[in-house]
């Protein structure tokens, strides 16, 4: 892997602002993998925003850094669930995305690494992500860091 990966800890960060066209870039291929809902325009700066409040108390943001710009990110936030469920700390990884040509080089897992020690840390009992129903590459990457099926979500309009 010739990347740095690094968290995220100030909110004045400028890899920050890596991240937006990174954001924007994973919204068109989950579209084109079958995601329903589309990215509102300015959605990546609006999702940066509201992540930012958070950071490092209920969310981690991990980059991926080589030749002086961003080319991965990963995002992770603690919740709990519901109180039927046992009301337990919960990870949830919200967003993991590097660019396409720096893929298949270790970044995704050196990101995913990233996160899962943040939510160890944070002493989550579980951790919890989504799939686009037609990311092949993602569901085979996530079964192999031990991640199971569990659910399958629908929309309808």
């Amino acid at each position: 892997m010739n990347a740095t990966v690094r968290p995220v800890t100030d909110t004045n960060d400028p890899a920050l602002i890596g991240i937006v066209p990174l954001f924007a870039a994973m919204h068109a291929e989950m579209a084109a993998q079958g995601m329903l809902l589309r990215l509102a325009d300015g959605g990546a700066l609006t999702w940066l925003d509201g992540v930012k409040g958070g950071l490092e108390r209920f969310g981690r943001i991990a980059v991926a850094e080589a030749d002086g710009g961003v080319i991965g990110f990963a995002h992770a936030a603690v919740k709990l669930a519901p109180e039927h469920l046992g009301g337990a700390r919960t990870g949830h990884i919200t967003h993991l995305y590097v660019a396409p040509a720096r893929r298949r080089a270790g970044i995704a897992r050196a990101l995913a690494a990233s996160l899962h020690g943040w939510l160890r840390d944070k002493e989550v009992a579980s951790t919890e992500l989504q799939v686009v129903r037609d990311n092949a590459a993602g569901l085979a990457f996530w079964r192999s860091v031990g991640y199971a099926d569990e659910l399958l979500q629908l929309r309808k309009f």
